[in-house]
């Protein structure tokens, strides 16, 4: 873990978080970025665009059209950066991170992170001053706030994301464990518990785990089509599909559900209970909107040298990661 200072440090003020943000926007035209892994990089690609960066991309598909097929050459090429994304196959995250690093100031990587805890532990240790954070877009969407306050009336929360049929690209590497590190619960779940940490406040921690538990309810023989991607016939599928979630502090509950196929169809949304009663209290969550990928990159770039702000990522990171790789109970069937 990076080295604490020697007090701990303070949430910056209002009058400071104005100034770090009048600076970085005298400079956010001049940054660089790079975006190693075009298929979810595209989105990347466009938000970084519009916001003034240029952006350098990689891709080993030529049929991604990015700018380098090579991250080696790119680097080479292109150093130094202002930001790396990291949308490579789960199991690549941390070497790709690892490789980047010396090269950059900022490393998003995405969900679900890197294989352990340890390995994130590592990459802060050895990389530094090297900033990592995991990509929590969720938690800067716009309605966060109208979320705590109906989760202030509450005594259970339920966040869904559960889709009638959305199962990614069945066969590929997102439906083989080798290569994904799991299933539903690394790709969809990880939404969900950035969500709860935004609602949940700074004491999120005070909240245990009461039931996580995994299952594969489909096979690729299941798999006639998918509203996204394609499905390969002859490629593998054994992972869970389905994944819940059961937080608890005693006075509030959370249940997270992740689903990629449902028989009920879509469920994307938040639901307010009180006394085991939900009185139509819910807020639609979809897609999460371009507007949030911009926010979490601009907060992070305006509190690079916010002390505070980083001991409170790498927290969270932290517990996230150790959440989803040494918490987990499958019940694969």
């Amino acid at each position: 873990i990076r080295r604490p200072p020697r007090s701990t440090p303070k949430p910056s003020s209002a009058a400071s978080d104005v100034y770090k943000r009048q600076q970085y926007e005298e400079i956010s035209e001049r940054m660089k970025s790079l975006i190693v892994g075009m298929g979810f990089g595209q989105l990347y690609k466009d938000v970084l665009t519009q916001m003034g960066h240029e952006v350098i991309t990689v891709d080993r598909d030529q049929s991604k059209k990015a700018d380098f097929i090579e991250l080696t050459t790119a680097l080479a090429s292109h150093s130094p950066f202002d930001t790396a994304h990291i949308c490579v196959p789960n199991h690549l995250h941390f070497k790709v991170a690892q490789k980047v690093a010396p090269h950059t100031k900022l490393v998003f990587v995405e969900k679900p992170g890197v294989e352990s805890s340890d390995h994130w532990r590592i990459l802060n240790n050895l990389n530094q001053p090297t900033r990592f954070v995991m990509t929590k877009n969720n938690m800067w969407r716009d309605n966060i706030e109208e979320m705590k306050t109906k989760f202030a009336s509450s005594d259970l929360v339920q966040i869904n994301w559960i889709n009638g049929n959305r199962i990614p690209n069945p066969g590929t590497w997102f439906t083989n464990s080798k290569f994904a590190l799991g299933g539903v619960e690394k790709d969809l779940l990880p939404h969900l518990i950035s969500l709860f940490v935004a609602v949940a406040g700074p004491n999120f921690k005070d909240y245990s785990v009461k039931k996580f538990t995994t299952e594969q309810k489909y096979t690729l023989k299941d798999c006639t089509g998918t509203d996204y991607g394609v499905v390969d016939k002859n490629g593998v599928y054994d992972v869970p599909d389905h994944a819940e979630l059961t937080l608890s502090n005693g006075d509030k509950t959370f249940i997270l559900n992740a689903s990629w196929k449902s028989p009920f169809g879509d469920d994307i949304a938040m639901h307010f209970y009180k006394g085991g009663e939900n009185n139509g209290e819910s807020i639609q969550l979809g897609l999460c909107p371009e507007s949030a990928y911009r926010k979490m990159i601009e907060d992070t770039l305006v509190h690079m040298e916010d002390g505070y702000f980083w001991n409170n990522q790498l927290d969270i990171d932290l517990w996230i990661q150790e959440l989803l790789n040494e918490n987990s109970e499958n019940t694969l069937h």
